[in-house]
């Protein structure tokens, strides 16, 4: 899974635009589903790991932003 959420970032970061038309898909699945949540997260930011504030899934507890644009699957299979 970390492999996963690593090419996710590296996607948030690039947005090629198949990806980017995956994750605006997922996003509004997300968006509709009760495990998403608001809360603190852990990013790189420069290198720097940094504590910022977006949104996660609370069954696998990965930052959104990077779980749709990711390879891997949504924990309840709605992707």
């Amino acid at each position: 899974m970390i492999n996963e959420i690593l090419s996710g970032w590296k996607n948030f970061l690039t947005r090629p635009e198949v990806t980017e038309n995956t994750a605006r898909h997922r996003a509004k699945l997300c968006a509709a589903c009760p495990n998403a949540k608001r809360g603190k997260l852990l990013a790189f930011i420069k290198d720097d790991l940094t504590e910022i504030q977006g949104n996660y899934c609370n069954l696998c507890k990965c930052p959104l932003s990077a779980k749709v644009r990711s390879n891997d699957i949504c924990p309840i299979n709605k992707w």
